[in-house]
C-alpha cells in the first residue's frame, strides 16, 4: 500500500509544478494528498477487518460436524469428524492472526494520519496570506 501512496504522490508532484500560482502550496498539497491516501487505506483495512471478523463469527457459530457428510441414519466417520474439527480450528487460528495483523496496520495508519494532519496544520499556518 505504501507503493500506491508513493505513486500517487509522484503523480501529484508531477502535476503540481505546472501550476505557477500554486507553487508555494506544493508541500501543503503533497501532505494533503498523502493524508487522503492514508485515510483511504485505513478505511480499506477497516473493511477487511470487518469482513474477516464476520467470517470468524460465522465459523464459530457453526460446528465442524455440520460440514461432515454422513448418509441419513448413519453416524459420521470419526476420522472425518476429527479432520473437520482440526480444519475449523486452523481456520479460526488464521482468522485470529489476520485480525491481529489488520488491527496493527489500522493502528499504524492512524498514527501516520495523525502525523500528516499535524504537518498539514503547520504548512497551512505557514502559507502566505
Amino acid at each position: 500500500m505504501r507503493l500506491i501512496t508513493c505513486v500517487f504522490m509522484m503523480l501529484f508532484s508531477a502535476v503540481a509544478p505546472a501550476q505557477s500560482a500554486a507553487d508555494a502550496d506544493t508541500p501543503l498539497r503533497r501532505a494533503e494528498a498523502a493524508l487522503f491516501a492514508v485515510r483511504e487505506e485505513q478505511q480499506a483495512v477497516f473493511q477487511q477487518f470487518q469482513m474477516v471478523q464476520a467470517l470468524q463469527q460465522f465459523e464459530m457459530q457453526n460446528p465442524a460436524s455440520s460440514s461432515v457428510y454422513a448418509p441419513q441414519g448413519q453416524i459420521p466417520n470419526y476420522d472425518d469428524m476429527a479432520r473437520a474439527r482440526q480444519e475449523q480450528q486452523d481456520l479460526l487460528r488464521n482468522y485470529a492472526y489476520d485480525l491481529q495483523q489488520l488491527y496493527a496496520r489500522h493502528r499504524d495508519l492512524g498514527a501516520e494520519a495523525a502525523q500528516l494532519r499535524d504537518q498539514v496544520r503547520i504548512l497551512s499556518q505557514q502559507r502566505p496570506k
